[in-house]
């Protein structure tokens, strides 16, 4: 079992660095945000399109990272906790299985 979680593992940090390598060899390449190309693209299609709405409040960058770090911790905390009560629930009934023999 500790040798397929090594094996995934060395997989993941494969992927990252690979996904880094190919995306940096591009001439001029930055690490962009979807919702600005995003924003090219449709001023490409359709120069004289106007947004419906704007923002009500634009936090400053530093606002606006560290609320999506917010946001990432939380997440990641209630998969954790998802992941951990499953596994805790599945060890109950294995330990309530082998107690009956």
């Amino acid at each position: 079992m500790k040798a397929r979680n090594g094996g995934l593992l060395v997989l993941a940090v494969a992927l990252v660095i690979g996904s880094v390598l190919v995306g940096s060899r591009r001439e001029g390449a930055e690490f962009a945000g979807s919702d600005g190309r995003a924003m090219e693209a449709v001023a490409t299609i359709q120069p004289d399109y106007r947004p419906w709405f704007g923002f009500v409040w634009e936090p400053p960058p530093e606002i606006a990272s560290g609320l999506f770090a917010l946001q990432a911790a939380l997440g990641a905390g209630i998969v954790g906790y998802y992941l951990g009560f499953k596994r805790g629930q599945a060890q109950g009934r294995r330990s309530r299985t082998d107690a009956g023999d």
